[in-house]
Parts: structure tokens; C-alpha cells; sequence
């Protein structure tokens, strides 16, 4: 299965692009959309929306309906017999599947933007220790995949979907290339046999080897880094990429590497999630893929080389793509060099061989990684980022308070800024205001010395916090100066105003709970904006305009007024390869 390029076929033989381009039609769609029942997507979702719909994940064209879920967890085929290991599902809770039908249409939203339509062709409710099991081998709640699973909602929702608005990321755009592009570049460089590297880690010395290896008999080599959601305790997106670049810049030859970067989240499905990188990495245009031991293991669900024995059960016809397996390499101080089991005669003794707790404590203690398990500018990278993370949650807590009219935006913005630096490695807890009234405030109404008090706890709180190196974050309507100002005093210099500025009109427009319809129709007294008033602040730190502005440049404001005042670290911009 060769393309007139000379690449290997998409799987399945068709490369999906689901993106509407005609400006017209994408207007159309997000009018049609505003009248829709709407599902806003969590982190894992859009990353399949995205795969899906880019054609990473070719030949889906939409979530999972029952047959082909039942056939991928029974055969790990799509009903049609196409090879697919694990269903790409979209989980919603009982209430919402009770509003639709088989046949509706749901507009698919993040951070309230209406991002794409689903035409629902089925509607179903599966056994999720069945496919806990199918898919991850164990039904362990301690597993990160199975955990996704449990989590999600009882009731499945299937079928196709069309994709109308851009994906919002903030980060590594230079190196987001999606399959078509790909394919074009490699073509460019005239690369008949392109071998991916799938990584969650920074390219380690055993990687190296196996790369170049590689390369002895293929034309290109695609590092292909995950920057979806991962685990906690696995190292941050920007200092992997930094570890990439200086790597690939400096020991490979630049005519025969390619980066970019994978956006799914990690499953940790083991040998399953083997085959689905396989498979996305033959639709980005790659012939091989390096399977080495644990691929997409976690904990001791998998033997050491699972992902590499179920290749084994697929025909060329069926999986077109050719896994390269390797056995673990290491260094042994005897043989000077790179070696494996088959080629090193040497006891354990002579290996260089680091687990990862080891690699964390060396790290967290400033020691230098050995040159022989990493390149030493590998390790100062890490050693670095392990040193600025621990400075800046020791020295710089902030209280963080976003304030503005209910429908303005704020929890939206507040909640991308927390995970943007969570993402980034920071401590950071969010005060939602519904779970501060319940918990925090219970017992107050809503008159004006209520409403202070509440803010007056809520401040306080983030005091604590804050002045214990924690970015603490609170969204709240506030809608008094004299009390912002109140709390101001009382932080002191370590306290940052948000102002998420937009029109009435534009709130009223956005409020699906009807509460300013419910205010002018006097079902509600002294609601904010309709018979009380907001009371703008003077001089907040930061104005985020969402009448005008996308929520990823509201949030690109907060974090460059936090770089700005040194209670983040700037993220490196890198030379593209």
C-alpha cells in the first residue's frame, strides 16, 4: 500500500480531514450550533476531536456507535474489519443523554466555543469493567486509563462530526503539523521509509541508540514527543521539547530528522496504545515505527515487551506499518558502548542503569546525571527545571482574583490559566465560587454585607495560601470595589486583580441558566448588572476584553502579567528544526 508519493497508505486507505473551510459554511454552522444542545468537552476529549479529525486517527470520522465499540473490544476491528485496538468514546452523564435521541445533533464546545457538531447515530450504555478489561487488561481503579474510564459518564453517544473551529492551542505551534502536512514534507525530502519515535520522556541515551540504529536503513527519523494530558509525575511538556531541540540540534543530522509533536493524551494502554500510535503515526506518513520495552506501559500491568509481541497478531494487509523492535539498551563501562543483552557478555555490574526514582532523586538533590545514561546538556535541563519549579513555589505565591459579571467569562479564563500552569509544573488551587458558597460561605444571602463577607473569606483563604508559595485562584463576581480594594490591602504586593470585562448584552446572550431572564422578570432581586450594580475596578492588574478577545488570548494576557511580575518563569521559545 503505497501512495503515488512514494509514503505508505493511510490506514484504512482514506486520510480523514473533517475541517470545513468555506468561511460561509463555517459561519453557517456556528449559528446552527448556537441553537443546539451543547457538550463541553474535557481535556481527553478535544485531544480525539483533534485526532480524529485531523486524520491522526484515519479512518474514524467520529466517536465510537455500539457495534464498532462492541467489535473493537471483542476483535480489535471496526465493524468493517479495519484494525482499531481501542474505541475513541464520548462519555455524557444520565441527565444529558435523557435530552437526546439518535438523530439529534450536539454542538461539541471548549471553554464555551462552539468547536464542532455530532450527529448522533447511537446512544448506548456499556459495562465499564468489560471494557476496563478489553482495553487496559485490569480493571484496577489505581490505573490512569481505567480511572478516564470510570470517571466519564454512564452513557455512550456515537457518530460522526464536522469540525468548524481552529484548535485553541497556546503552545509548540511551530511543531504542530497535521498528517497531510506531513506527508507533504516528507515527500519534500524525498523520504521513501520514515521511522516515528513515540515519547513522553526526554531522549535518553538508550533512546539514541535505538534511533540511530534505525536510521542505518531508513531515510528519515520523525520524533513524534506526546503533549497531551499525561501523568503528574511525568516531566512537563516545554522541558521535554527543550530536551528535543538541544538533542536533535546538536547529535543528529539535520537532513534526516523531522519534530513534531503528537497531541493525544496518554491511556497508558500499553500493547493496545502501541498499536494506535503505530497506526497514527502510518497516517502522519511513516512507514516504521520504534516499539521498544514498556511502550505506553504503566506501573507492572504489562509484561516488558507485550507491545511489541500483539503486533505479531496482524497481517501486512491488515496493519501496513512495520513495528522495529527493540531489546532495552544500556551502557556497559566494559564494552564502552552502547549494548543489549544480545550483544553485552558483562554482569549486571558493569551496566549503567538508573531507575526513575533514582534519576528524581539526583535530580531534586542537583546531582549530575551520568554521561553515560544521558547527555550531560540533557541533564542540565532537567537539573534546572527541578530547580526553578521548587523556587518558584517557595517564592512565589499570588493571589489571583477574577472579577466581573456573571457570563463575562471569568471561571472559563480562570480554569485555562490553572491548568496552563499546572501544566507547567506550578502548585495552584482554584476556588470556584459555587463550591466556596456551599462550603466556605454557607449561611449567607445575598445583600451587600453578605456578598462582602463572602469575598472577605474567600480572600482570606487565598491569603493562606499564597503566602505559603501557592498560586491561589478565586473567580467571583465581587462585585463591590471597596472590598476588592479591602482584600488588596490585606495581601499586600503578592496579589493580582483580574477584570473579565464584556457588555450586558454579550452575558445575557451566554447565560444558559437564564438567571438575568429570571432577574428581569423579577424572580430574582439584587442580581448583579440587572437592579445592583458592578462597580468596575480602577486599576486592576490585568483586562481581558471577551467581548473582542478568544479565551486562549484572555489567558495569554494573564500569563504574560504574571511572567511580567516574576510569579512565573517566561516559557523558552525554540528554533524550530
Amino acid at each position: 500500500m503505497v501512495e503515488p508519493d512514494g509514503l505508505i497508505a493511510p490506514h484504512g486507505g482514506e486520510l480523514v480531514d473533517l475541517f470545513i473551510v468555506d468561511e460561509k459554511e463555517r459561519y453557517n454552522l456556528v449559528e446552527k450550533a448556537k441553537t443546539l444542545i451543547k457538550r463541553e468537552l474535557t481535556e481527553r476529549e478535544l485531544a480525539d476531536l483533534e485526532c480524529i479529525a485531523t486524520g491522526i486517527y484515519s479512518p474514524l470520522k467520529g466517536f465510537a456507535g455500539e457495534e464498532d465499540y462492541n467489535s473493537i473490544l471483542k476483535n480489535m476491528k471496526l465493524v468493517d474489519g479495519t484494525v482499531w485496538p481501542i474505541p475513541i468514546t464520548l462519555q455524557v452523564d444520565d441527565e444529558f443523554a435523557s435530552k437526546i435521541k439518535v438523530g439529534d445533533e450536539v454542538s461539541l464546545t471548549w471553554e464555551d466555543t462552539h468547536t464542532a457538531i455530532l450527529k448522533v447515530s447511537s446512544i448506548y450504555t456499556p459495562d465499564k469493567k468489560d471494557e476496563a478489561i478489553a482495553v487496559y487488561g485490569t480493571d484496577d481503579s489505581e490505573h490512569p486509563g481505567v480511572v478516564a474510564v470510570y470517571q466519564g459518564g454512564s452513557v455512550y453517544i456515537g457518530g460522526d462530526i464536522i469540525v468548524f473551529e481552529d484548535f485553541p492551542h497556546k503552545l509548540f505551534n511551530e511543531y504542530r503539523f497535521i498528517p497531510k502536512v506531513t506527508r507533504r514534507i516528507f515527500a519534500e525530502k524525498e523520504w521513501k521509509t520514515v521511522v516515528a519515535f513515540q515519547t513522553r520522556n526526554p531522549i535518553h541515551r538508550a533512546h539514541e541508540h535505538l534511533q540511530k540504529v534505525a536510521l542505518e536503513s531508513i531515510d528519515g527519523l520523525f520524533v513524534n514527543p506526546l503533549v497531551g494530558a499525561t501523568k503528574g509525575d511525568d516531566i512537563p511538556h516545554h522541558v521535554r521539547m527543550e530536551t528535543y531541540n538541544v538533542i536533535l540540534n546538536n547529535y543528529y543530522p539535520k537532513d534526516s530528522t523531522f519534530l513534531g509533536v503528537y497531541p493525544a493524551n496518554m491511556r497508558y494502554a500499553g500493547p493496545k496504545e502501541a498499536i494506535l500510535h503505530a497506526i497514527s503515526r502510518q497516517n502522519y506518513g511513516c512507514s516504521h515505527i520504534i516499539i521498544g520495552r514498556d511502550h505506553a506501559g504503566v506501573g507492572k500491568y504489562y509484561g516488558t515487551y507485550d507491545a511489541q509481541a500483539i503486533f505479531d497478531q496482524f497481517s501486512k494487509e491488515e496493519l501496513a506499518i512495520t513495528p522495529m523492535k527493540f531489546e532495552h539498551a544500556f551502557y556497559c563501562k566494559l564494552c564502552e558502548q552502547m549494548v543489549t543483552k544480545n550483544t553485552c557478555p558483562h554482569s549486571k555490574e558493569s551496566h549503567v542503569f538508573l531507575s526513575g526514582t533514582k534519576v528524581r532523586d539526583m535530580l531534586n538533590n542537583g546531582e549530575m546525571l551520568p554521561r553515560e545514561f544521558t547527555r550531560p546538556e540533557v541533564a542540565m535541563i532537567l537539573i534546572d527545571s527541578v530547580n526553578n519549579k521548587r523556587k518558584t513555589v517557595e517564592q512565589k505565591g499570588v493571589t489571583m482574583l477574577f472579577t466581573g459579571l456573571s457570563g463575562s467569562g471569568k471561571t472559563t479564563i480562570s480554569k485555562a490559566v490553572a491548568e496552563e500552569l499546572r501544566k507547567r509544573g506550578y502548585k495552584v488551587e482554584r476556588l470556584d465560587a459555587d463550591i466556596v458558597r456551599q462550603n466556605l460561605s454557607k449561611g449567607l444571602g445575598f445583600s451587600k454585607e453578605d456578598r462582602d463577607e463572602n469575598i472577605r473569606r474567600v480572600g482570606f483563604v487565598c491569603h493562606l495560601m499564597s503566602r505559603n508559595g501557592v498560586i491561589a485562584i478565586a473567580a467571583n463576581i465581587a462585585p463591590y470595589r471597596s472590598i476588592r480594594e479591602e482584600i488588596r490591602q490585606r495581601i499586600g504586593t503578592n496579589f493580582m486583580e483580574v477584570y473579565v470585562n464584556a457588555s450586558l448584552e454579550a452575558c445575557e446572550e451566554r447565560d444558559l441558566k437564564g438567571l438575568y431572564a429570571k432577574a428581569r422578570a423579577g424572580e430574582i432581586k439584587g442580581f448583579t448588572g440587572v437592579d445592583d450594580p458592578y462597580e468596575k475596578p480602577q486599576a486592576p492588574e490585568v483586562v481581558c476584553n471577551t467581548d473582542d478577545e478568544s479565551i486562549v488570548e484572555s489567558v495569554q494576557k494573564v500569563l504574560d502579567k504574571m511572567e511580567q511580575l516574576g510569579y512565573i518563569q517566561p516559557i523558552k521559545v525554540y528554533e524550530p528544526i
